[in-house]
């Protein structure tokens, strides 16, 4: 029993390194090199520190709002109700709302039947003729 458990831990191995086969190893030195010379290079890291500063440049150009600025553009923007995902604004919204209302008021309701007792007697017997069906 023993010499068969030792067999086959070797043969685990052997078909460990077998799949190790120069042709991954291969594969491995070319994304290593490719990923070295995408991100680890000094001319890469250079031209990304270089363009970094730019865009910080640029950025500390930009005024910035004073903080009476920001208080006056929120409240603005909640008396507009400006929504970025609604483009009809909240008027339009709040008109919708209504009709919605109104239409769904002037319906019946689905279960008006079922809560007199004509209705549930009416219902059981339905049910009753079905199951003896």
């Amino acid at each position: 029993m023993n010499k068969l458990l030792v067999a086959l831990i070797v043969g685990a191995f052997a078909t460990v390194s077998a799949a190790q086969s120069p042709a991954t190893k291969q594969k491995q030195a070319d994304v290593s090199a490719t990923t070295q010379a995408g991100s680890g290079s000094s001319a890469s890291g250079a031209a990304t520190a270089a363009e970094q500063k730019a865009n910080t440049a640029v950025s500390k150009e930009t005024a910035k709002m004073s903080k009476a600025e920001k208080e006056k553009f929120a409240k603005d923007a909640m008396k507009t109700g400006n929504n970025p995902n609604n483009d009809s604004g909240t008027a339009a919204t709040a008109a919708q709302q209504k009709a919605n209302t109104a239409a769904s008021k002037g319906m019946a309701k689905a279960n008006a039947p079922l809560k007199t007792k004509e209705g549930q007697k009416d219902l059981s017997k339905d049910l009753q003729q079905k199951a003896t069906k």
